[in-house]
């Protein structure tokens, strides 16, 4: 869908800060800014391939308890991590590290993550989300 022009700042900082990993310089997703991965989490929701997803539920986790879960997403299992290795992982700049499988019934399984994972859904299957205003919201990340 077409967008609004504020969103063209939205796109130029995901570019610089996604492809910044992408030169393997010693910058990972671990150093992308908290705002950075909020935002880019929030606009990937916002974008879901409902129709070719991997996974049914995402539950995003800090160490002081799980933040945010989406459910109903597709088919699959659901998965687990970190709001940037989640980023990391669903814009293929991981193999999965710190993602972790969560077997049907059962809730959070430590470890390194990564082992079992299916292949990520396509990531941004368009421009931008659907019915942006012309301004940004306020609430928007």
């Amino acid at each position: 869908p077409a967008h609004p022009a504020w969103y063209v700042i939205v796109r130029r900082l995901r570019e610089v800060g996604l492809h910044h990993v992408d030169l393997d310089a010693g910058y990972g997703p671990e150093n992308w800014p908290a705002t950075f991965v909020r935002r880019e989490l929030h606009d990937c929701l916002g974008c879901w391939p409902y129709a070719r997803a991997t996974v049914s539920e995402i539950v995003l986790r800090e160490p002081t308890g799980v933040i945010a879960r989406w459910r109903d997403l597709g088919p699959g299992p659901a998965v687990e991590g970190a709001p940037a290795d989640m980023l990391a992982w669903l814009t293929g700049r991981s193999d999965g590290k710190g993602v972790t499988l969560v077997p049907v019934g059962q809730t959070f399984l430590p470890g390194p993550g990564g082992p079992g994972l299916p292949e990520p859904p396509p990531w941004l299957t368009m421009p931008a989300p659907a019915d942006l205003p012309a301004t940004p919201p306020e609430d928007y990340p």
